[in-house]
């Protein structure tokens, strides 16, 4: 086989010598170089397996040490659900787990918070896409809103849509990963004016955050994250004190 004419001047990639190379891929001046940076690699390859197995060990027993304690730090929490502690943040100001804030810069979870928020929450496999539905009399459903188109025309929150489309049994479909809601169902549902609560029904905001031991920007947050109902009294606001107990009640395991 006839060999190339070409000669590339290179730097040798493990004793830094200078060298003609044939070709471009040429990284070594000579076999016994290519055998050295053969030999590191594989050293490095197994050194990063070890330090992985070392750190994964590691972690598990943190994991263990962890499951034995009643109260936990957001960060102890995030490193036994695997993930970053703004996750946990997230689910905090959602209303999906109870933290209790002892100083300004210390909140504690109880691990049996933990442990009632995944039991609450089992995994639901959505049904396989569609394009049928059909109404309370049997007949076939031709048009629907998207989340998006609801939220535009009737001014809701994304969470209130579900929430009422459970509440009221609107028939739905999925298509292309959206979720379709039959036309009619969400004029009639989403148009109809609310039941005026009672006097009694109406909570402060300096008593709920009394009560579940929130500051303002938490209470703020569960009420434009799940569209609460809310009305205003000279300088003080109300909410429904029904609507904010179903989100921060802590679920009952059965």
């Amino acid at each position: 086989m006839a060999t190339s004419n070409i000669r590339i001047k290179k730097v040798c990639q493990w004793c830094g010598n200078e060298f003609e190379a044939q070709k471009t891929t040429t990284q070594y001046c000579c076999k016994r170089c290519a055998e050295h940076a053969y030999k590191e690699r594989k050293r490095q390859e197994k050194k990063k397996i070890t330090e992985t197995l070392d750190s994964l060990t590691a972690r598990e027993n943190k994991i263990i040490q962890l499951s034995g304690r009643d109260y936990l730090s957001v960060a102890e929490v995030a490193q036994i659900l695997n993930v970053t502690p703004r996750a946990v943040y997230n689910l905090i100001y959602r209303g999906t787990i109870k933290a209790y804030r002892l100083t300004s810069q210390w909140a504690v979870i109880k691990r049996a918070d933990i442990d009632a928020m995944i039991e609450a929450r089992p995994y639901e496999r959505k049904p396989k896409a569609t394009a049928l539905a059909n109404d309370e009399n049997g007949e076939a459903i031709s048009e629907f809103y998207t989340t998006k188109e609801i939220i535009e025309k009737f001014g809701v929150s994304n969470s209130w849509v579900f929430a009422q489309g459970k509440a009221h049994n609107i028939p739905k479909v999925y298509h292309r990963g959206k979720t379709l809601w039959s036309k009619s169902h969400c004029d009639r549902v989403f148009t109809a004016k609310p039941e005026t609560p009672k006097e009694d029904d109406w909570i402060s905001y300096s008593d709920v955050r009394a009560e579940y031991n929130l500051t303002h920007d938490q209470l703020h947050n569960y009420v434009k994250y799940h569209g609460l109902r809310r009305r205003k009294v000279g300088k003080y606001t109300y909410i429904l004190k029904s609507e904010i107990d179903a989100i921060l009640r802590p679920p009952t395991l059965k």
